[in-house]
């Protein structure tokens, strides 16, 4: 046992920045980590293919049109890039679902629901939701740039 005087009884605890601690915690912790990474390789491995395939495509969209999106701000090739970046990140998060819980389509739907009118009428929804994000950023500034 650990006698508070910097040794330890035959050897019985493994210090652990500077904090004795018993094998047999170490043992769990080691089970137990391996466990869950188990848990995930299955949940990968059981996720359907269809799943897999809408991450890629999700991940395809969020790298073609980030960048068009941050660099071009206005216009309907704006609009566009929009649309793909939020059904992009709907389809991760959707992924994501099959990992970590459904408390991740939350996200996703709404993303989609953002997407959706978006479709209809491009470039008028694109200016009120450039507006919209203006006066968040406004607001948010005032309120703690004071």
């Amino acid at each position: 046992m650990y006698n508070g005087n910097g040794t330890n009884n035959g050897g019985r605890y493994t210090r652990i920045g500077g904090v004795p601690i018993k094998p047999a915690y170490l043992y769990i912790a080691g089970a137990i980590v391996l466990l869950v990474a188990i848990y995930f390789v299955m949940r990968f491995l059981s996720t359907s293919l269809v799943m897999h395939v809408s991450a890629f495509a999700g991940v395809l969209l969020l790298i073609g049109n980030l960048r068009e999106l941050i660099g071009n701000g206005y216009g309907q090739r704006g609009s566009t890039a929009l649309l793909n970046v939020l059904v992009g990140a709907g389809l991760i998060f959707a992924w994501l679902t099959q990992f970590l819980g459904a408390l991740f389509w939350i996200p996703a739907l709404i993303l989609l629901g953002v997407a959706t009118p978006l479709i209809f009428g491009r470039a008028g929804v694109y200016t009120a939701y450039l507006d919209t994000a203006r006066t968040l950023v406004g607001s948010v500034r005032r309120t703690f740039v004071r």
